[in-house]
């Protein structure tokens, strides 16, 4: 029987495999399993072996395998449909890539097909969102949005300074864990300045008095917000982290909020929103 995790996403496919090892040894007590890297030519060997060895009673196998297209894939070819059908014995590969023509079979066959693509947008955010309460980390909106923007396709970066955060938060205990929290715990490279160029221009001009200016020009406003666009910024995006700033006069927040339940009721979407914070 075979297992198949591919995609670009290593750290949730990973998780994925560890999930699948630990529940088969809770289901088959006396389970015999092995991990084999076949970089290395002599694990192919070990694997066939182990793959061959007779098994007592109700003993099940698993061969854990990783780089299995390093194999040539006429020797690969013939391994695999050797064992592909028998019920005690499972093969979890984990691999970036779907396997080539040759070896479509492996898919079609398969018991168990799963695919990790890199997470992006509100499905990332919600990634970084899980994997802190999981670690019983309680993060602001704004502090998902940062680390969301810091560690953007780097799962296992983020997931590392999740571990340093809950160690941190566990400790010091601040609920809940907000963005200059975070400046705290960490050295962070990263700066967003469009979206926050955009956010200084709608939001400061009847707070920003100290410097005689009320309202910044509608072009700016215009040529502030055109540029995230250009760039492809998710609207949701922006909107979130518009919505996640303490530091906005009154009269935003709850033009913001209005604007929200306009967007979930579908009278207007995030697009519409921004435009109308520009113009306004």
């Amino acid at each position: 029987m075979l297992i198949f995790l591919y995609g670009s996403d290593s750290y949730r496919r990973q998780k994925k495999l560890n999930y699948y090892t630990e529940e088969y040894r809770k289901k088959y007590s006396n389970l015999s399993c092995d991990f084999f890297d076949l970089e290395n030519p002599e694990e192919f060997l070990r694997l066939k072996e182990f793959s061959g060895q007779q098994l007592l009673f109700d003993n099940k196998k698993m061969a854990v395998l990783n780089n299995v297209f390093e194999i040539e894939t006429k020797e690969l070819k013939v391994f695999l449909k050797k064992y592909i059908d028998l019920e005690d014995f499972t093969i979890l590969i984990s691999e970036d890539n779907l396997p080539s023509k040759e070896l479509e079979f492996m898919i079609k066959k398969a018991f168990k097909v799963e695919e990790f693509k890199e997470l992006k947008n509100e499905n990332w955010r919600f990634f970084v969102q899980k994997e802190a309460k999981e670690r019983k980390a309680v993060l602001t909106p704004g502090a998902v949005n940062f680390l969301a923007e810091v560690y953007k396709n780097d799962n296992w970066g983020l997931v590392n300074e999740l571990d340093k955060i809950s160690l941190w938060h566990s400790n010091s205990a601040p609920s809940p864990i907000d963005i200059e929290d975070l400046k705290k715990i960490g050295d962070y490279n990263y700066e967003s300045p469009d979206i926050f160029a955009f956010i200084n221009a709608v939001s400061l001009p009847t707070a920003d008095l100290s410097q005689g200016e009320r309202n910044w020009p509608l072009a700016r406003r215009i040529i502030a917000l055109e540029k995230l666009f250009i760039s492809q910024e998710e609207p949701v995006k922006i909107f979130n982290i518009f919505a996640s700033l303490n530091r906005l006069p009154r009269q935003i927040i709850e033009k913001l909020a209005d604007c929200d339940i306009m967007v979930k009721s579908g009278k207007m979407d995030y697009e519409e929103v921004l435009v109308d914070l520009a113009l306004s």
